[in-house]
């Protein structure tokens, strides 16, 4: 069984950036999944990112696509698969993990600082920010960071479902590309880019451990399906 990283990708300019080059440079095999025209699996992976993405949650009344992928997310979530969302992937976590999603009366654009709580260090204040909703923190889990428009930044629920509504994978080509505007107008500073990078590989080598270590080639694999099946028998 290979080290296996399955990443959902609902837009075509919002890839996992960042996290290809960590999976690369750990030897890890990045399997990219567009779920609007791909079954996502049920078994046969290691790990999941969730990234983001135009669309809300409350999309998923006339996106067919989105509430079969909530409702795929819900079964993940009680694996033992560790998960990453970010940005709409961390709200679709939380959302399927019972808790609301929220529109902010301010979109958080740019780079705009963070401040972790807790004993939660990730190696980098400013974060690139794009969003106008903010999940709520799902009951048991715990709130990680937040900022001065965003009370919830980041949660973990468990040790293996993790949700950043910020952007540490995204280079300043994918902010150019993503928003041309902004860039026009402030520009992406490289420096910020480089901390970001590695605070990204930290995040990622501590919840993906399993992904880097040799007992994961004896470990059977987790079909969700089945996963389902036990839990209601």
């Amino acid at each position: 069984m290979s080290n296996r990283l399955l990443v959902i990708q609902h837009e075509k300019h919002e890839g996992p950036g960042y996290i290809a080059d960590w999976a690369a440079a750990r030897g890890v095999e990045l399997e990219i999944i567009d779920p609007r025209q791909q079954l996502l699996p049920d078994c046969g992976f290691d790990g999941l990112v969730v990234l983001g993405g135009l669309m809300d949650v409350r999309d998923h009344r006339e996106l067919p696509w989105l509430a079969w992928e909530i409702d795929w997310i819900s079964r993940a979530t009680r694996t033992s698969v560790p998960i990453l969302g970010i940005c709409l992937g961390s709200q679709l976590l939380a959302h399927a993990l019972g808790a609301e999603v929220i529109e902010m009366p301010q979109e958080e654009l740019g780079w705009l600082p963070v401040t972790p709580k807790r004993d939660w260090q990730f190696g980098t204040g400013l974060v690139f920010h794009a969003h106008k909703y903010r999940f709520a923190i799902p009951e048991g889990a715990r709130c990680l960071a937040e900022s001065k428009l965003c009370p919830h930044q980041a949660f973990s629920a468990g040790a293996h479902i993790l949700g950043l509504q910020f952007h540490l994978e995204w280079s300043a080509e994918d902010i150019a590309q993503l928003f041309p505007e902004y860039y026009a107008r402030y520009g992406s500073p490289e420096i910020f880019h480089e901390a970001s990078r590695r605070a990204l590989f930290q995040i990622l080598d501590n919840h993906f451990d399993t992904l880097t270590s040799a007992h994961i080639k004896q470990r059977p694999p987790i079909s969700l399906l089945g996963f389902a099946q036990r839990l209601q028998g």
